[in-house]
């Protein structure tokens, strides 16, 4: 995707006077990223702004490996983040790396401090970017509270998505809250048919245990000789 057909997908950027664009076009640098490798780790500096010329690009919380965890929002051509770390100047709280071959463009802390500085419409649009990601985010705290509260409730039919989503990473990670549900259900199954297993087996112990004292005592002996005896006086008539 050349640079006029990107800027036009930007909500940001393509707001953006030509001379500005053209400007920002020189002070953006190419790179390219192979599937799977990671841009940034979590408390990593915010120096840059990333925008997704080619391919996809996930932020993610990193799990045991760094470079693994469930994509929390998938960037596609034209989109753009990272630019959070340059506004608050705090380190990067979430990892990203490529899904797919990409190509992306970044914009370091100097180009992009001048170009909200000088740019009143680049302020405008980022106030509406930035308006946007809070509501994916407050979508997403909502969704998987919800979730959440439904398996700690042990309703796990009732962890299902709420309906189609526009952004495929929502989707994805309600099916793996479904998936998840499922798995924790099955488990549970198990586990209580195993303490029901267990339950008889205990019963069972407990009855040969009580035949035991009862076969092994006294009374239960004399009864034994007394009958044993009676047999004994049935032979002799």
């Amino acid at each position: 995707m050349d640079l006029t057909d990107l800027f036009k997908k930007n909500a940001i950027l393509k707001e953006l006077p030509e001379a500005t664009l053209q400007e920002l076009s020189a002070a953006l640098q190419t790179r390219r990223l192979q599937a799977g490798e990671v841009l940034f780790k979590l408390g990593d500096p915010g120096a840059e702004m990333v925008v997704v010329q080619e391919g996809r690009l996930a932020i993610y919380m990193p799990g045991e490996h760094p470079e693994v965890g469930q994509a929390i929002r998938v960037f596609q051509p034209g989109d753009m983040f990272g630019e959070m770390a340059l506004i608050d100047r705090l380190p990067r709280s979430t990892s990203a790396r490529a899904e797919s071959d990409s190509v992306i463009l970044t914009l370091d802390s100097a180009s992009f401090d001048r170009l909200v500085r000088l740019q009143p419409q680049a302020n405008a649009a980022l106030m509406n970017a930035l308006t946007d990601r809070i509501r994916y985010t407050t979508n997403f705290i909502g969704e998987m509270r919800g979730w959440v509260q439904r398996i700690g409730e042990g309703k796990y039919q009732d962890v299902q998505p709420a309906g189609a989503y526009a952004d495929t990473s929502l989707a994805a990670l309600a099916a793996d809250f479904v998936r998840m549900a499922a798995q924790v259900r099955e488990r549970e199954e198990t586990l209580q048919r195993e303490v029901a297993q267990l339950r008889i087996q205990i019963d069972e112990n407990k009855r040969r245990q009580e035949v035991a004292q009862i076969t092994q005592s006294d009374y239960y002996r004399s009864l034994k000789d007394k009958l044993k005896a009676l047999r004994e006086a049935d032979d002799e008539d």
